[in-house]
């Protein structure tokens, strides 16, 4: 009898250093991967505003950061994106729309050490915008803002594997043919899974 409770105490205290561990500060990498979900977007001038849908694009990004060990993460992030343009105004139409954005991030563990730890985290920072719809063409860095909300499991002290929804939204860019310019409203969803990597 007394040796198990030793068994499970050695156990219960392995365990306790392991999560001290994986929670402690230090800085780290990830890298992510996913689906791009453009909602409905308008494309106007003062003349009138048309809409544009788009299909299931690709995403994949990955962020520089420093975890607190309390909780809290601070992190350089950039998210890739590319959607090809499906319809505008309800008619078939050609192009696509992608963006690089640079975000300072912050998140936090809403329930730290446990086995599955949600979170969530907003960015401010830059989206480069742009593409082409039909005739139209255009490209511009623009202000931007993030939100995420995710899913995080330690594998092990240095490795944890996540997955999350991310919301952002930039300024319009101006796109333009030889006769035309017009403003093309930017938002994305994305669901992203990937790893993160303690770095020390």
């Amino acid at each position: 009898m007394r040796a198990r409770l030793l068994t499970v105490i050695g156990l219960a205290a392995a365990l306790s250093a392991r999560a001290a561990s994986a929670g402690g500060p230090g800085y780290y990498v990830t890298g992510e991967g996913g689906v791009s979900l453009l909602p409905d977007l308008h494309l106007g001038n003062d003349t009138g505003v048309q809409h544009d849908s788009f299909g299931t694009g690709i995403a994949a990004g990955g962020a520089l950061g420093y975890d607190m060990g309390n909780g809290w993460r601070v992190e350089l992030a950039s998210l890739y994106q590319h959607s090809d343009v499906d319809r505008l105004n309800g008619t078939p139409a050609d192009g696509h729309l992608s963006s690089t954005s640079l975000m300072a991030n912050a998140t936090y563990d809403l329930m730290p050490n446990t086995f599955v730890t949600p979170y969530i985290g907003a960015g401010l920072g830059l989206q480069n915008v742009g593409g082409e719809v039909n005739a139209l063409s255009g490209r511009a860095w623009e202000p931007a803002y993030q939100a995420e909300a995710g899913l995080r499991h330690e594998v092990s002290d240095r490795v944890s594997m996540f997955g999350e929804y991310r919301f952002s939204q930039s300024e319009s860019v101006t796109m333009s043919d030889a006769t035309d310019s017009e403003h093309q409203h930017f938002s994305d969803h994305a669901l992203l899974a990937g790893l993160s990597f303690k770095l020390d």
